[in-house]
Parts: C-alpha cells; structure tokens; sequence
C-alpha cells in the first residue's frame, strides 16, 4: 500500500504511474485531484494542516488497512527570487509546506508503521538546491535542507524498527514548478539554457528519470537502504559527495 502526496504535480503524477506499473495500490494525496489519474483512492490534503495530515493518514489505513510506503512529493518553489526582497511571511509559508509539512506527515506514517510492525519504506524529496549558496530562492534552498535533516534523524530512529528511510534530490526538472521559474525570468529560455548547460548531462530531468529513482529505493527488495540522500541531477555536485 503506497501513499504519494503532492500526487497531482510534475514528479508526484510520474511516481503515480511508475509505481502503479510495478503493481502497487497507490493513494494520492494532493490538494486537488488530477482528472483522470490511475489511482486507488484519492485524499484531499494540505500538508500544513496538521489535524487534516493526522486524519488522511488514519483514513489511508482505514480504508486499505496498511501504508508500507510513504512518498512525500508534495512542496512549493515560493514566488520571490530575490532573498532581499522576500518577505518574513513567505520565507514562513514555503517553509511551512516544504519543511514543517515533511516532518508532519513523516512522523504521522512513522509511528503508524511502527506502531503496526509494518517494515517499510519512508521516501522524501528534497533537492540539490540543499547542498549549495544560492542568490535565489532562500526560502525553498533553506527548507529542502531541513528535509534532508529529517530523513537523517528518522533513519536513525526507524531502523531498529526495520523502516528506511530516504531521500531523493531532483536538479533542474522539466514540471511546472520549473515553468513557473522561468515565466518569473525575463530571459526565461536563457536561463534554462545557461541552466542545462551547467549540468555535465547538459539537459533538465524528465519527471519519469526521477520517479524511477523513487520507485528503486521504495521497492522492498531495497530496504535496507537507509539514510540515503540521492542525486538525481545530470551530474550536478560531482565530487561533492551525496
């Protein structure tokens, strides 16, 4: 039983697909429902509601009796590029979903899996914009650190219980989250350009590249993999470490 969040964007709707393909029964959460998408069952959720978090995951269980992966996707980019001038309540609010979100839902399914004997598999998605100084985006930069900080510490506080717990770290990846970031540029294609061209691969990621990433590390086969942070980035950071 899997349950995505952020089910309906870019990477979320490809993790949908690529574990329905393996054979899981898949829940989506998300804050609307995408037309047409293969899935199970559908929650409606905003992860900076705590109480609705709580309640979608005792309902998740309710209805199909068990979670055995969690695949957190759901997050925001925030609207203000520039650090300088984004305000104390954006900077709140972006990390509010990306940060605050992940631990709320992390620790709801946790205690559940370990409450229920159930060995399996926690999966968050933070970003290669974590490991390095950025002039843009600081709220987004600052949270999905906070996330790699999270999967830490749960993979050290889950393993005995036999839950793993990871990461993965998209770079540059052809979703809206990127179209909105190049609609805020006035040379939107330039910018993606010079963007690609950094990248050794010298292309964005197609959201399916990252999904198959999401589906190795969730596979049972692969659970004894645990407090690791994956790039899936073109090459980004090489020789920096992961």
């Amino acid at each position: 039983m899997t349950l995505v969040t952020g089910s309906s964007g870019g990477i979320g709707a490809s993790v949908v697909d690529a574990l329905r393909a393996r054979g899981d029964i898949v829940l989506g959460a998300d804050r609307a429902e995408l037309e047409g998408q293969d899935v199970d069952s559908f929650y409606a959720l905003d992860v900076t509601d705590e109480q609705q978090t709580r309640d979608v995951v005792r309902q998740t269980v309710a209805d199909h009796g068990r979670i055995d992966v969690l695949v957190h996707a759901a997050g925001v980019l925030g609207g203000t590029p520039d650090p300088l001038l984004t305000t104390t309540e954006e900077f709140e609010r972006v990390m509010r979903i990306n940060a605050t979100g992940t631990f709320t839902i992390t620790r709801e399914v946790a205690n559940l899996m370990r409450d229920s004997g159930t060995k399996g598999t926690i999966l968050l998605l933070s970003s290669v914009a974590a490991k390095e100084a950025r002039v843009d985006y600081l709220p987004y930069n600052a949270s999905k650190i906070a996330v790699l900080h999270i999967m830490w510490s749960m993979a050290k506080i889950l393993g005995p219980a036999g839950i793993s717990v990871n990461a993965v770290n998209p770079g540059p990846v052809n979703t809206p989250m990127w179209a909105q970031l190049a609609e805020q540029s006035a040379g939107a294609q330039a910018a993606r350009d010079a963007r690609a061209a950094q990248l050794p691969m010298r292309r964005f990621a197609e959201p399916a590249e990252v999904a198959n990433a999401i589906s190795f590390l969730t596979d049972p086969i692969n659970r004894y993999i645990t407090g690791v942070s994956l790039d899936v980035a073109g090459g980004a950071h090489l020789g920096v470490g992961s």
